[in-house]
């Protein structure tokens, strides 16, 4: 007898019920030597937001502005001064990277936080939830910081949480494989193909 597969194997994405999270895809994090492999995510990020706006799922971009005033412990987990940080991000930083594409239809929110679920970081539950939307697929950087800890929030708040394992990016390759083990926990681990794969369906369902 085959082992039972947990119920979240069975979750749907639905135009209806799902959004598109985009995180911190920025300059600062995609521009520079943070995350490996992060250049290589904008075309499938790109090509799976074309997709959503398809088949009418919104497209969220959440990115990182905070401007350090309320950091809360963060200085303490940074060797780097506040200065040094914020000097890193500047103006230029904290814009989307070259080449992805953001259209006038899609939801632009900032977040103060890791998470953008946590209380007083961002509007992205309140809009979620607005939308009357109960789970998202979720992409972007760092797998072990923004991304992981807006999974774990989401999926402690009722949402089901697609995470395609490789739309997003982290510090090293083996730090990409513990947090995709880890975040496991909190969402269904999927790929770039089988979510395109999902939706494609849905489009062609649409037409």
């Amino acid at each position: 007898m085959s082992p039972a597969k947990p119920a979240k194997e069975a979750w749907r994405i639905s135009p209806d019920k799902t959004a598109l999270v985009v995180i911190d895809m920025q300059k600062m994090f995609v521009e520079t030597d943070i995350c490996v492999g992060a250049r290589d995510l904008v075309p499938k990020i790109n090509e799976l937001a074309a997709m959503c706006r398809k088949v009418k799922i919104p497209v969220i971009f959440v990115s990182a502005r905070s401007d350090l005033s309320d950091p809360g412990l963060r200085a303490d987990m940074d060797v780097r001064p506040p200065s040094e940080i914020s000097a890193r991000r500047g103006i230029d930083g904290i814009r989307f990277c070259d080449g992805l594409d953001v259209t006038p239809d899609d939801f632009i929110i900032p977040k103060k936080r890791y998470s953008a679920l946590i209380r007083g970081s961002s509007v992205l539950e309140q809009l979620l939830r607005g939308l009357g939307k109960d789970s998202f697929i979720i992409c972007g950087v760092l797998t072990d910081v923004c991304v992981g800890t807006t999974t774990t929030d989401g999926m402690m708040l009722g949402f089901k949480v697609f995470l395609p394992g490789d739309l997003t990016a982290t510090a090293s390759e083996e730090r990409q494989k513990v947090a995709l083990q880890v975040y496991d926990r909190f969402a269904r681990i999927t790929t770039f193909s089988e979510v395109m794969k999902e939706l494609s369906a849905l489009a062609t369902a649409v037409v």
